[in-house]
C-alpha cells in the first residue's frame, strides 16, 4: 500500500489530472484535522525532548499562530482605517499612548476578535471542514450588523449557516450580550436560525431572556415580535466555546504581547527563527504519499466510505509528519508557502522519493509539478532551517556583489562617456 498503487488507480489518474489536486486537498484538511485533534505533535515533542535534552513545545506555537489571527484580524476588521495593527511597532506605540478610552475599547476588541478567532479555528478543525469552509465578515463587511462569521459549502458556494460571535469577562458583559441578541432578533439582523457562538452560560441566560421577553412581547401585543422570539428560542442554535476566564486570560496575553512589541499580524522569519532557538515546534510537513492519494481515490469510486478515507489518510500522513524545533530535517513553511491555516497550524506538503516516481511514470517527467503549482500548491523536500539561514546569508553575500560590480561598471560607464564628450569637444 505505501509503495505501490494498483494499474486501475493509475490508470484513474493519468486519465483525469485533476484527482492529482483533489487527493492532495483531501490529504492536507484530513492531516491538519488530525494534527489538531490529536496529541500527535504533543508525542512527537516528549519523544525528541527525553531523546535530545531539547524543550520543544507544541502548546507554545498552536498559541502562537492563534494570537497573530487575532492581530491580523484587528489590522483588517476593528482598526482597518487607523492601521494600529499593521505591525507590532504602530501595535505597541498605540497602546504606549493610549487615553483610558482607547484602551477600554481596546479590551473589548481583544475580547471579541480572540473568541471570533478561537471560532474560525474551531469550525475549520471540524470533520466536517472537508466539504464546508467558515471565513469571518470583518474583512469583507467592517461592522457587519447581526453576524460576524459564515459557513458556505465549498464546492457551490452556498450559505450554510451564519454566526453572530460573543465574548465577555464578567456575567455583566455576558448579559449585555444577550441583550444585543435581542436586538439583533428585534431589528431582523440576526435570523431565529441562525447560530451564537458564546462564553459559557449563554446558553441558559439567552432562553431565560428569551421566555422573559416572549412574555413580555405578548403583554405589550407585540405578536410580530413575540414569534419571531418564540422560533429563536426554539430553532436558535448556541454554541459555548469559552468562558470569562478563558477571554480574560487571552486578552492579557494579547495586551502583554503588544507592550513587548509582539503584536505581529504575520509571521515574520526572525519570529519563527527566534521560536526555532527558544525550541518551540513551529509547524509541521506533511507528506502526499502513495498510500494517501490511493485511499482518496477509493473514496471517490465509492470503495470506502468519506469518514474512512478521511481517518486512514489522516492517520497515514502523519506517520511521516516532520515537526520543527531543533531538528536537523524540517520544513518551514512561511507565508507564500503555506498550504493552508486550519485551526492556525502551519503545515506544508512535501513529496517523497516513491511518489515522485510513480507520478513521473503516470503524468510524465516533471508534469505532476506543474499540475500542482497550477492549483496553488507550494510544496518542497524538506531541509533545515540552519540550511536556509545560509542560503538566505549566501544570497544576500551575491547580491552584494552584483550591487558592487553593477556600481563598478556604473563608474566605468561613466568614466568612458566623459571621455568621449571630451574627445567630441576637441574635435569640434
Amino acid at each position: 500500500m505505501d509503495n505501490e498503487m494498483c494499474p486501475y488507480h493509475l490508470q484513474q489518474l493519468k486519465q483525469n489530472p485533476s484527482l492529482l489536486t483533489e487527493a492532495a486537498n483531501f490529504t492536507s484538511v484530513s492531516s491538519q484535522y488530525h494534527l489538531v485533534t490529536s496529541q500527535t505533535l504533543d508525542e512527537v515533542a516528549r519523544g525528541i525532548n527525553k531523546v535530545a535534552g531539547t524543550k520543544l513545545s507544541f502548546e507554545g506555537t498552536h498559541q502562537y499562530m492563534r494570537d497573530i489571527q487575532v492581530f491580523k484580524q484587528l489590522n483588517v476588521d476593528g482598526y482597518s482605517k487607523s492601521g494600529v495593527f499593521e505591525n507590532a511597532k504602530t501595535a505597541k506605540s498605540y497602546l504606549d499612548n493610549a487615553t483610558q478610552g482607547q484602551l477600554d475599547t481596546l479590551t473589548k476588541k481583544l475580547n471579541g476578535t480572540g473568541q471570533e478567532i478561537d471560532w474560525l479555528r474551531w469550525k475549520n478543525g471540524q470533520f466536517r471542514s472537508l466539504i464546508e469552509k467558515s471565513k469571518l465578515l470583518g474583512e469583507e463587511m467592517t461592522n457587519a450588523p447581526g453576524v460576524d462569521g459564515i459557513t458556505l459549502n465549498r464546492f457551490d458556494g452556498k450559505t450554510i449557516s451564519r454566526t453572530t460571535i460573543k465574548a465577555a469577562e464578567s456575567k455583566k458583559g455576558l448579559g449585555t450580550n444577550v441583550n444585543d441578541i435581542l436586538k439583533a432578533l428585534k431589528n431582523r439582523t440576526l435570523n431565529p436560525t441562525d447560530t451564537v457562538a458564546g462564553i459559557e452560560g449563554t446558553d441558559e441566560a439567552l432562553h431565560k431572556a428569551l421566555t422573559r421577553n416572549i412574555e413580555k412581547a405578548s403583554q405589550n401585543g407585540d405578536i410580530d415580535y413575540a414569534t419571531r422570539l418564540k422560533e429563536a428560542r426554539a430553532h436558535l442554535k448556541i454554541q459555548e466555546l469559552n468562558h470569562t476566564e478563558g477571554v480574560k486570560q487571552s486578552t492579557n496575553r494579547l495586551k502583554d504581547k503588544i507592550m513587548k512589541g509582539q503584536g505581529h499580524s504575520t509571521v515574520t522569519f526572525q519570529e519563527v527563527s527566534k521560536k526555532t532557538c527558544q525550541g518551540a515546534v513551529i509547524g509541521a510537513a506533511v507528506g502526499l504519499t502513495v498510500s494517501s492519494v490511493t485511499h482518496y481515490l477509493k473514496y471517490k469510486n465509492g470503495e470506502i466510505s468519506e469518514k474512512e478515507a478521511f481517518q486512514e489518510v489522516g492517520r497515514d500522513t502523519l506517520k511521516g509528519a516532520l515537526v520543527g524545533g531543533a531538528i536537523a530535517t524540517v520544513s518551514v513553511f512561511l507565508p507564500g508557502g503555506i498550504l493552508g491555516f486550519i485551526a492556525g497550524i502551519a503545515v506544508g506538503m512535501y513529496i517523497n522519493k516513491t511518489l515522485t516516481n510513480l507520478l513521473d511514470e503516470v503524468f510524465g517527467k516533471g508534469s505532476y509539478a506543474e499540475i500542482l503549482h497550477a492549483s496553488g500548491y507550494v510544496y518542497g523536500m524538506t531541509i533545515s532551517l540552519a540550511d536556509i539561514i545560509k542560503r538566505i546569508e549566501k544570497d544576500e553575500i551575491k547580491i552584494q556583489t552584483n550591487e558592487n560590480k553593477s556600481k563598478a561598471k556604473s563608474r566605468k560607464t561613466n568614466q568612458n562617456l566623459n571621455e568621449f564628450e571630451f574627445l567630441m569637444k576637441g574635435k569640434i
